[in-house]
């Protein structure tokens, strides 16, 4: 069991890799959005760190490829990586709530200037049909105001349609089916 727990992991981190693939972080002109298009991505990655610490990760492909990890609050239980595959809908849905406002911000860092309590670090990162990624990153504190709008709506809607099948992993590994 615990050799298959290790495998599930290394997938998990080897196809972080290929989705991250090191390009949000440069900053260079190569990685402009301006054409992009909310139809163009294939691939969604939501990341949450609270005080440094991993609150959520949440991982999702058109082909229904998911990859979920934590409730997204600081009190996080479960820190367990769950990879497995779902209903491709869950990925549409989750797409529809991407605005082309949020693809304009990728490759830009957001600070909040007068941020209040623990430090929040959220990452988006999205990858397109021609194989190209980018992402952006929203740094702002727990009792301050935190990203825009579109961009909590679109974590919520991230959070809402995974739930389900992040809650049926976590009974079968506590072993409630």
């Amino acid at each position: 069991m615990k050799f298959f727990l290790f495998g599930l992991i290394v997938l998990a981190i080897l196809t972080a890799l290929y989705f991250y693939r090191g390009r949000v972080w440069t900053g260079s002109a190569d990685h402009s959005t301006s054409a992009r298009k909310v139809a163009d991505v294939h691939d969604i990655a939501v990341k949450l760190d609270i005080n440094a610490k991993p609150s959520l990760f949440i991982l999702l492909s058109a082909d229904g490829s998911i990859n979920r990890s934590g409730s997204g609050t600081s009190e996080n239980k479960n820190p367990d990586l769950f990879i497995g595959l779902t209903d491709p809908a869950i990925f549409k849905a989750v797409r529809s709530h991407l605005t082309e406002v949020m693809l304009q911000r990728v490759g830009q860092t957001f600070p909040h200037q007068n941020a209040r309590g623990a430090p929040c670090k959220l990452t988006l990162m999205f990858q397109f049909n021609d194989g190209t990624s980018g992402g952006s990153v929203y740094l702002y504190g727990a009792d301050s105001e935190g990203p825009p709008s579109d961009v909590v709506g679109f974590v919520t809607a991230a959070l809402r349609e995974t739930d389900s099948w992040y809650q049926r992993q976590l009974r079968m590994v506590s072993g409630g089916g």
